[in-house]
Formats: C-alpha cells, structure tokens, sequence
C-alpha cells in the first residue's frame, strides 16, 4: 500500500496538469541516467500493490537517516524528513562558446543532452510496439484536431461534448495555432497548411485586438500572448525552416506585430516587469486575482520567446526587455537564495514573508532559467539555476519514511512560519523533467536520482486514481489523518486531464510503459464524439465531463505523448527546447569538447 495521501482536484484546471507530469516522461525517457539506478522505485508485488522507492536511489539524494527522523519546524511528527546534500560545485571550464542574443554574461555551450540509443538499440519488438503506439496517438491526434476544426474552428477551444466552439484566450483561434506544430511533427501537412494560412489570415483581419467586445472588456493577457501565441507562431517557423524551406514571411510579421503590442505591458509602474492586461487604448492592468500582486511565472515566462525572436529577426530590443527583466528579478534578494517568492508587489518587488515552491505561479519562471542558459550559452542564467535547485534540495524535497514507501515531496515552504508542508500540485510534476534535463546539461547526477524519485511520486497520483488520471494536488497526510486510507477527496470537484513535460528519453522503456497507461486512461474516460474532454473528478468518472478540450492538449499533452514513441531523431534534444506551453525553439550547440 502506498502512504495514506490525498487527492484534490480544481476542475478544468486540472486538464492542464497531466501534461506536466507527460513532459517529464518524455525528459526522463529521453535523457542518460548515467551511474543513477535505472531500477523502477515503485514496483508492484506480488500482491498487486505497489512497493517502495528503494534508498539505492534516494540514497543518492539523502544519506539514510540513522534513528528517528530529524524535526523539520514542525513536521517532523509527520514522518518527512528534507532531503539535503551538501552542494556540488559545478566545474567545466572546457567546452565551447554558445550562441545567444542578448547575453550579458560569460557564454558557455552545453553538453550533449539526448541519449545515445544507438549503443542501447531497442529489440524489433519494442521498435513494432513503438511505432503502434506512435500509430495510435496519431489517431488521438486526428480526432482531436477532425472535431475543432469541425465544430469549434476559429474560435479557441472545443468544447467536446457537445460539439461547440468557445473563446477564452482573446478570439483568437487559441487550438488553432497551438495545434499547428503538433500537425507538422505528426505529418498532417495538409491539415497545416490549411489550418496556418487561416491562421495568418485572421491574423490581418484583427491585427492582434480583441474584437467583438466592449473595450473595457478587450484586454490582452501578456503570459497568454506569449506562450500560447507568440510561442507558436517561432515554433512553427523553426519547423518550415527545418525542411530547408523560408518559412513565410508573414509568419513572422505576425509574431513582431504580437509581440510589439506586448512590449506595452512594460510601460506600467515597474518598467522591469510586465502588467498582466494590456488594453486598446494602452491602460494597463494587474492581475485580479492576485489582489494587485504578480506571480513569479507570470512576469518570468518569456525569456525564450522574446530571445528567439530576437535571433530570428535581427531586432535585439525583444531579449534587452527580457535581460532588464531577469537582471531585475535577480536582484529582489529573496529571503532564501534561490527561492522568489511565488507573489509579490508589482512596484517595489517586496514580499517580506512569502511562500516557495515549484508549482502554479512559480514553475515557468524557474524552468526558464535552465533552458535560456541553453538557448543563450549566458551563464548567468547557469549559475543562478544552480543556486535555485540547491535551494530546492535543502528547503522544498522531503520524503515519507513512516509507511512501507519512500516517496519523494516537493513541497511548499511558508518564510513566515519557516515550514515546509508536503503537498504537490500537479504543476511541480514539470521538476523531474527539468531536473533531468539540468542533470544531463551539468553534470549533476543527484539532479537525475531527484528527479526519477519525484517522477514515481507523480506518476503514483495517476495509478492510484479510480480513472488512471493524475490528480491537481496530493497532500502527504500525518499520521492521525491516515487511518489505512489511501485516498482522500474532501472536496467533490474534480479534475482532470493531460499536462505533461517533452521527457527527457533515458532509454529506459518504463517510462514508455507509464506514457502508455496514460494513453489508454485518456481514451477510455475522456473520448467524445467530437474530441476529448477534462473529467469532472478523476476519482469518479462518473461524475461526467467538464465539455472542454484545453488548446494545450493539442500543444502539449498529445505532441509529448506522440513524440515519446517516435524515433528520437525527430525531435532530438541536442537541437531543441520546449516552451513551457510545448513549442519547439532550436538552438546551436556546438560538439562536445
């Protein structure tokens, strides 16, 4: 049995959160394991129940604890323990130069990231089992893309079960361009180019505004703008440009014409910080839902976007917006080096007591700082992800030693009352891919034991769901609440769906294994006539459907899914980043020395 935890889930939110947990699948899947265990940490018995995460591998994250566990202010009844190694200095000073625009520190190029399959060849009964499953979620793919162009196109979202468009980002055909990279790599190419050039042609039409609505009711949302939009429009150009083909030129007329609207949001009272809402007539706006406050990812998520636009076209003003933006964020001098607080006041930037983590209003931002490092070669960027991750070792991991299992939590910790609570949304399940992928790119190996251990704790939240479909958020209950529970749901809303991270390939088939459940549990519970639908509650399918297909099933949950059966040339990580909402960027990485 697995420790007594439980699962809540924020209705449609959760459509996004199941693709976090894919991305990393397809990080980890992709990436070496080097000296790291490759032995699966929760292995079933013969019972049928599922084991423990053995200490080989969180051995290499914690030394195991001699006598009672050590108190972590607080909880440490609770039966967690942190997870702490003293740091390891990062030492390469022989490799190549990268390749960036707008750095402004030292540049340094990355190692090879992606397994080398070609020493580890598959048999050709994994390469058939491959390529079926490859078959099959290309047919996902198909009736996914079949019912929005259908019945929702132009607008941005399907909804899937009863067959009618809706828009929630601006009108502006959100699936409709998220879709189109999916298209490419699945070898739709009429479905692209029909589906781009009615893109491109809207795109004329409403020059970036939201028509159809009042003006006070016509604000741009910068995050939306630039992941959805923005990141879409670089990625497909990168693809054109893949096939030895000028991608056409209105493809980035319209990303400079996008983006120059959103460099507006940083005309507010922080010139360093973008405002949420842009309107027709240049009023900014914060976030509402933040009471006047930003969140960390949402004024943080565009360093790659605004970078790569500045590669492609030859204007550096998109990456120095993004260089004065981080050069800001650095210097806010967080309570713990390395952990911002998730909110805090848009002018001054204080937030005196805050609470860290990895998770919603937090994840993207951090995840950036990795990937602009490999993008730009600028080590600032390096250095500053290293400071983060240590941080995240010492203050946010803790596992749960007082069951049969040992699972590994990344938690929340409150600076106020200097307490880690061991709870995980869903939106911390994008760590162990990016642990991975920084594992591989630094040469740090407790990075890859973190994030196989962080990856089992994620996946367990599908396999012990009645439905197979990871939960918004898992709670790791003390003792008193457990009772030999499993699952508690102590609220009736539901959840689900599809938000995975591209996983990294470490040729270690399992993770395959997992992808494939997570195949079949989509089929099964959220098919519709007309595409697929977030569930109401994953613990009870019952309950029915939310009538949504996010944009981001196409972008992300079903290209991560394809890509993990696909050959691994086809997108191959020593060529290519993925956005935080799945679009391709290619960057230039130069031999290992």
């Amino acid at each position: 049995m697995v420790p007594a935890h439980y699962i809540r889930r924020r209705g449609v939110l959760l459509f996004l959160l199941c693709m976090a947990a894919i991305s990393f699948l397809h990080y980890v899947y992709l990436t070496p394991s080097h000296n790291v265990s490759s032995r699966p940490l929760a292995q079933d018995d013969d019972d049928g129940s599922v084991g423990y995460l053995d200490y080989s591998l969180l051995g290499r994250i914690v030394e195991r604890p001699q006598g009672g566990p050590a108190p972590i202010h607080g909880i440490d009844n609770d039966g967690f323990e942190v997870v702490e190694e003293p740091y390891v200095t990062f030492k390469n000073k022989d490799r190549g130069k990268g390749q960036g625009y707008g750095t402004s520190g030292e540049e340094e190029a990355v190692k090879p990231i992606q397994f080398d399959f070609g020493a580890n060849p598959w048999s050709n009964a994994q390469e058939q089992q491959s390529r079926a499953r490859q078959s099959k979620v290309r047919g996902m793919i198909q009736h996914a893309w079949e019912g929005y162009s259908r019945y929702a196109s132009p607008h941005d979202e399907l909804k899937a079960v009863t067959g009618k468009g809706i828009d929630t980002f601006h009108g502006w055909g959100a699936t409709l361009v998220e879709g189109l990279d999916t298209l490419w790599l699945a070898g739709f190419r009429d479905e692209y180019w029909e589906a781009r050039d009615k893109f491109l042609d809207m795109v004329q039409e409403h020059h970036w505004r939201v028509v159809g609505v009042e003006d006070d009711k016509a604000d741009v949302r910068f995050f939306e703008g630039v992941v959805r939009y923005l990141g879409s429009l670089l990625s497909i150009a990168e693809l054109e440009k893949k096939e030895g083909q000028e991608p056409d030129s209105r493809i980035l007329d319209a990303a400079i014409g996008l983006a120059d609207q959103l460099l507006l949001a940083f005309k507010g009272v922080n010139r360093a910080l973008p405002a949420s809402r842009i309107f027709p007539n240049g009023t900014l706006a914060a976030n509402g839902a933040l009471s006047g406050k930003v969140s960390l990812a949402e004024v943080g998520t565009f360093q790659l976007e605004f970078r790569k636009l500045s590669q492609l076209s030859n204007n550096p003003k998109y990456s120095a917006v993004a260089q004065e933006n981080y050069e800001y964020l650095s210097s806010l001098n967080p309570k713990i080096s390395g952990l911002f607080p998730a909110y805090f006041d848009q002018k001054s930037g204080a937030a005196n007591n805050y609470v860290a983590s990895f998770g919603s209003l937090s994840d993207s931002f951090y995840e950036y700082l990795l990937k602009t490092f490999i993008l730009t070669g600028d080590t600032k960027f390096r250095d500053q992800y290293v400071t983060t991750v240590e941080a995240m070792h010492s203050h946010l991991l803790s596992y749960n030693r007082k069951n049969r299992g040992h699972y590994l939590v990344l938690g929340i910790y409150d600076t106020a009352t200097d307490t880690l609570v061991p709870k995980m949304d869903h939106m911390s399940c994008f760590a162990p891919g990016l642990l991975a992928l920084g594992a591989r790119v630094l040469g740090r190996s407790k990075d890859m034991a973190a994030a196989q251990a962080l990856m089992e704790t994620c996946f367990l939240s599908y396999k012990n769901s009645e439905t197979g479909l990871g939960a918004d958020e898992i709670a790791f209950l003390t003792t008193e609440h457990q009772r030999g529970k499993e699952f508690e749901m102590p609220m009736p809303s539901g959840f689900y769906v599809i938000d995975p991270e591209y996983v990294l390939r470490p040729g270690n088939i399992k993770y395959q294994e997992y992808a494939w459940s997570i195949v079949e549990a989509i089929e099964k519970n959220c098919k519709t006539q007309f595409g697929y639908s977030a569930l109401a509650n994953v613990m009870d399918a019952s309950e029915g459907m939310t009538d949504l297909m996010p944009s981001h099933f196409l972008a992300e949950t079903l290209k991560y899914l394809y890509l993990i059966f696909s050959p691994p040339e086809q997108v191959p990580l020593d060529k290519y980043l993925f956005t935080t909402q799945g679009h391709l960027v290619r960057f230039s990485q130069t031999e290992q020395q």
